[in-house]
């Protein structure tokens, strides 16, 4: 599942829409900072389009816990994200509920919170 999480952030940085759609079930519901939830579908688009783009992705902590075929992991990151042509240096902290699905490691639920 590590291997899963590193793939997902690498995905992140790049906005790898194909190693995203293989990496996030159909079924996501995260949740943003505002307290909006996203669906995949949503994620994919904000990715395509730029509103979501990360310049970089530092990762500072991580915290995984796995079992039978589900886990969590909880990963703290310094990013640099451009939004609406200004960049925004910040301290994040992801929170993924990860299930096999399909033979393969996919996020089902999430969020993430602002720790600045």
């Amino acid at each position: 599942m590590d291997a899963a999480e590193d793939e997902l952030l690498d995905a992140m940085r790049a906005s790898d829409l194909e190693a995203l759609d293989r990496l996030i079930s159909d079924d996501l519901k995260f949740i943003d900072p505002e307290g909006t939830v996203l669906t995949k579908k949503a994620d994919l688009e904000a990715h395509r389009t730029g509103a979501t783009n990360f310049a970089r992705i530092e990762e500072t902590n991580r915290r995984t816990l796995e079992s039978d075929g589900s886990g969590t992991t909880d990963t703290t990151a310094r990013a640099v994200l451009h939004i609406n042509g200004s960049q925004i240096e910040i301290q994040l902290l992801w929170h993924r509920e990860w299930r096999i699905i399909d033979g393969r490691w996919q996020v089902l639920t999430g969020s993430v919170v602002v720790l600045d």
